[in-house]
């Protein structure tokens, strides 16, 4: 296991007014591709939230090969220069270490079903259960009420940061552990505002317009958004 961007372990001290008696896992994978019936795992990493409030984080690059890899996904996490590099760890270890911490966790993420369809996979080769609950909960989609002046399909991960006023560096983002952090910041943003609102009795705050719309969904007088990557290609 390889943290070039944190110490391997990292506590912080408990806070009253979250701990709720439930223990969340922040989760973020990176693959080889979307297909989980021939891509692999290429990076893990996670922080666990205990009951208590005190948090650890993990990361790791699993053992995995490049049969069948994208080309489009190794590009979108930098893999011949930030993965490929760095020691490799078998499932065992890395699964096992996963599974104690997510034992009767929630699982939250940005699409956290890609993450947890690819640990689930991960359990049936090594012939163990998987321990998490079986809720999962997608930032992305918690965070529409307070960004969204109606239903609407989830942004990604950057632009809910960006709607919610979370800091997000998209030459960190794909990396699993920034993802994960990421996810995590999301989430207590999200908390945050509603305890204010709870507190204040104050109105939903106005919605925030999808960059590149003009607020309804449509583009902005016909003008076309400069492209951008798919934040949701691999999570």
């Amino acid at each position: 296991m390889v943290d070039d961007s944190a110490p391997r372990e990292a506590r912080t001290a408990p806070d009253p007014a979250r701990a709720s008696g439930t223990r969340f896992v922040f989760i973020d994978t990176e693959a080889t591709g979307l297909d989980l019936s021939r891509q692999d795992l290429t990076e893990v990493s996670w922080v666990v939230r205990y009951e208590d409030g005190s948090e650890e984080e993990r990361r790791y690059f699993p053992e995995h090969t490049l049969d069948g890899a994208d080309d489009d996904a190794l590009a979108l996490t930098a893999y011949h220069e930030k993965i490929a590099p760095q020691p490799k760890t078998p499932m065992k270890v890395w699964l096992t270490e996963f599974l104690e911490h997510a034992e009767k966790a929630v699982l939250v993420g940005a699409v956290p079903d890609f993450d947890s369809r690819q640990l689930a996979k991960a359990c049936e080769r090594l012939q163990v259960e998987p321990t998490w609950d079986h809720h999962l909960l997608d930032v992305e989609t918690l965070a529409l009420p307070l960004i969204a002046d109606g239903p609407q399909k989830p942004r990604s991960l950057a632009k809910t940061c960006q709607a919610l006023g979370v800091e997000h560096d998209k030459h960190q983002a794909h990396g699993a552990l920034y993802d994960a952090r990421q996810a995590k910041a999301v989430f207590d943003r999200i908390w945050e505002m509603v305890a204010e609102l709870r507190t204040t009795n104050a109105p939903l705050p106005p919605a925030v317009p999808v960059p590149g719309s003009n607020g309804n969904g449509k583009g902005n007088g016909g003008t076309k958004a400069a492209p951008e990557v798919d934040d949701n290609l691999v999570t």
